[in-house]
């Protein structure tokens, strides 16, 4: 790989060192404030609280599969984003294929091949969280839980295989705070900062901000010549917290953030690298290389790159009703994001023209003959709001009961702002794509005896998903100028066509869950769940232009201990049946290769999860996950495969027949393993934390390593991801108010690929089944990267 800044800067870190010199010489630890070390939430596993099941519980007491990073956590095993707590959970893989946009993440083997809606559902304090989440900003969080199993009887839409929960934190009875600067290598600096108080009886209010920017290791050999994967955020965040009366409290909160990426490090991998069905349709088998180079025409964009800007209200309120221990609750939220893109959907330096960059005679209005469609910005607004109430009974009697309602809207809506024109004429404008969700749930706990539970949640959801076209007159977005340059220009001419689909989705989710415990440092349980996904509409000219809702029936049972000298040791044992399961396939529309969504059949995901900890000595402690995953489609039939086995003999003309003798059970795909699905993914970590030194300093050292196993990108089970691993290490120095690290992240330069598309080679000669033989694009991995963090409380 090109490491195109390979040193870490050194005026930065001189500063670093500078600063944190001057602070140690002057420093006092106030007894006052916790050690930085130490959890501002809890100091033993047993204290750590979760809100799983919407409700405070004790982590190794609640019956469902949960990992909790905690604050500490988060700062000791330099975690910066969702993809950095992935790799320490067992059963969660997820995969940027195409940077911080489109974010794929996959709990216990439910594929998610394009987005993260309506899969792994992301909150913040409860608040659903809508759109690419790998950019939350974590420096607010107090703790992150990673809940796995369907969450739709909890949480409702978007909850089908998990959910991760973002608690924020909140202030308490006197000032605190904290802030921290980072330098690294690839010009990597971070500065971040909160602060949190009363500001009189009854009224606290936090303020923080976060600013964050990193060069790309991978030099463009083509358009402007850039760093590939460059990252730049920013955040800001702000909180006043009432609390006017003991049975009463609220919060009004808001995050703001800034995201500008170049485009990410991605290489086609053209058709000559194919080794495989030459005789039907061109493809590639086996282990996919890592890229060497990458060329892309970023200087033909209106907007090379990623711009996404963000704001976000969230709101609770809890009252205790005149202290009788029945409480009211309100969560709501409104989202407000902005998102820009421009990639090059050639993924290399050539043009792919779909009529031929000659301009030959084809009657299309409005052409720019010189321009290829593969070059394309777009820009959308998502709008949301959800409100939900609850009333909760009080607890500790033999029944205990909740009950409540939740609405959502959800709307986003394509903008003109980078329609242009391309061989094939005018851009159409995208189809405005809205969800109103209504759901009435409730649960009741019974304690049935003094050490045995049953939990019993359900949920009944309404989702109405409607698609609208946009279609427009030329005139409506372009001047008269710009269309004067144009082939056959025609201010009237009308771009798309008028379309309104709508379909509802109704669905009852029930869980239940029998919980025994035989002791305090053991927890037994057994579990049903289910979950589902929303079905929805394709683009109009794709082979399919619905699909049908998703549906995931979770059996498991687990067991969470703290017996036999672990700190704790979390096992849980599943069977998953996955119906209707959606992935992606791409077809040619007119002025781009594009992708819709498919209804594949049904897998059937079995596996086991395991996390625990153990404190070798009074100061080194050591950690592990580990999970294993058998995951196989028993029911499904994909066009391609059969193309693939049997080529021109299924098709007609140019679309795919099943129909024709033999092509149905050439399809099949019962048998294989889901993509994006490894069946090994592991981690471990060693910590020391040595012995206060007479100045109060205390020295430390870690070391976390994690493992994904190899895994297929399509459900062909061609192309192999080979299997990764990363060491990250750290080593510093800390009193109570200050904190020095020194760190590095994936030492051993691990570079492989972090995804494949499947693509289409356009200017290549036709295969004998009458296609474009296939193509890979190829998205790099982030290499090795050091730094120095330096941080402090107050």
């Amino acid at each position: 790989m090109s490491h195109t800044h390979g040193v870490i800067r050194t005026r930065s870190v001189i500063l670093a060192g500078v600063a944190f010199a001057a602070l140690a010489s002057t420093a006092v630890p106030a007894s006052a404030q916790q050690a930085a070390s130490s959890d501002p939430e809890a100091s033993t596993v047993e204290d750590i609280v979760v809100t799983a099941r919407r409700r405070e519980e004790s982590l190794q007491d609640v019956p469902i599969a949960v990992s909790a990073f905690t604050e500490e956590t988060i700062e000791n095993r330099q975690l910066e984003d969702l993809s950095d707590i992935a790799r320490y959970t067992p059963g969660v893989q997820l995969q940027q294929a195409f940077g911080r946009d489109g974010d794929r993440p996959v709990i216990r083997g439910a594929s998610n091949i394009l987005v993260s809606d309506g899969k792994v559902g992301v909150f913040l304090d409860g608040i659903p969280w809508f759109g690419d989440f790998t950019t939350l900003d974590l420096d607010t969080a107090q703790r992150v839980e990673v809940i796995r199993g369907p969450q739709s009887a909890v949480f409702g839409r978007g909850t089908l295989s998990g959910a991760i929960n973002v608690v924020t934190r909140r202030p308490g009875d006197d000032w605190s705070g904290r802030v921290s600067y980072t330098a690294g290598t690839d010009n990597r600096l971070s500065v971040s900062g909160v602060i949190s108080g009363p500001l009189f009886d009854g009224v606290g209010v936090m303020l923080g901000m976060t600013q964050n920017d990193v060069d790309g290791q991978y030099r463009n050999q083509a358009g402007l010549g850039e760093d590939l994967g460059s990252q730049s955020s920013q955040g800001l965040y702000g909180g006043l917290f009432f609390n006017p009366h003991p049975d009463f409290d609220a919060s009004i909160r808001y995050f703001r953030s800034e995201d500008r990426d170049s485009h990410f490090a991605v290489a086609l991998q053209n058709s000559t690298f194919n080794n495989c069905f030459q005789a039907t349709r061109s493809y590639y088998c086996g282990e996919i290389p890592t890229p060497t180079r990458f060329a892309l025409n970023t200087d033909r964009f209106l907007l090379p790159g990623l711009k996404r800007e963000a704001e976000r209200f969230i709101a609770d309120a809890n009252w205790n009703i005149a202290g009788s221990g029945y409480v009211l609750s309100y969560l709501g939220g409104v989202n407000d994001v902005y998102e820009a893109s421009g990639y090059d959907q050639s993924y290399d330096d050539r043009d792919f023209f779909l009529i031929g960059a000659g301009c030959p005679f084809v009657p299309i209005a409005n052409r720019l003959c010189g321009r290829s469609p593969f070059n394309d910005t777009s820009s959308s607004n998502r709008e949301t709001q959800t409100h939900e109430l609850r009333l909760s009974s009080p607890g500790g009697g033999f029944l205990t009961w909740n009950i409540g309602v939740y609405s959502a809207n959800d709307k986003n809506t394509p903008s003109p702002e980078y329609l242009e024109a391309t061989e094939v004429g005018l851009d159409t404008l995208g189809a405005i794509n809205e969800v109103e969700t209504r759901a009435i749930f409730g649960g009741v706990d019974l304690a049935l005896t003094d050490t045995l539970t049953l939990a019993l949640e359900l949920r009944y959801q309404e989702d109405e998903v409607t698609s609208t076209n946009q279609p427009y007159t030329a005139s409506t977005y372009f001047t008269p100028a710009y269309l004067a340059t144009l082939r056959s220009p025609n201010p009237n001419a009308v771009v798309g066509t008028a379309l309104t689909r709508t379909a509802q989705f109704d669905n009852t989710l029930p869980r239940a869950t029998l919980t025994w415990e035989p002791s305090s440092d053991l927890t037994l349980y057994a579990q049903y769940a289910q979950g589902n996904s929303p079905g929805g509409f394709n683009d109009p000219a794709a082979p399919v232009t619905t699909f049908d809702e998703e549906t995931l029936t979770n059996y498991e049972v687990g067991a969470k201990t703290r017996l036999f000298g672990f700190d704790y040791l979390n096992a849980s044992l599943f069977w998953n049946i996955y119906e209707d399961q959606v992935l992606t396939n791409t077809f040619q529309a007119l002025t781009v290769v594009q992708s819709f969504r498919a209804n594949i059949g049904e897998s059937e995901l079995k596996g086991i999860e395991l996390e625990g900890a153990y404190s070798l000595t009074d100061n080194l402690s050591a950690r592990f996950t580990y999970s294993y995953l058998d995951a196989e489609i028993t029911e499904g039939v994909d066009g391609d495969q059969a193309v693939l086995l049997l080529g021109a003999a299924c098709k007609t003309g140019t679309a795919i027949n099943l129909d024709r003798p033999g092509c149905r059970d050439a399809g099949s795909i019962v048998g294989k393993r889901p993509p994006l699905v490894s069946e090994h993914l592991a981690s471990a970590g060693i910590r020391w934390d040595g012995d206060a030194l007479d100045n109060g300093w205390t020295p430390f050292a870690s070391a976390d390593v994690s493992y994904r196993g190899a895994f297929f990108e399509q459900v062909h089970n061609n192309i192999t991801i080979p299997a990764a691993t990363r060491l990250d290490v750290q080593l510093g120095v800390q009193n109570d108010n200050l904190r020095l690290a020194f760190w590095g992240r994936n030492i051993t330069d691990d570079d492989t690929p972090q995804g494949v598309l499947r693509y289409v080679d356009f200017p290549a000669a036709l295969t004998p089944s009458g296609d474009r033989p296939r193509a890979f694009a190829v998205t790099a991995s982030p290499g090795a990267s050091y730094g120095v963090t330096l941080s402090a409380r107050f």
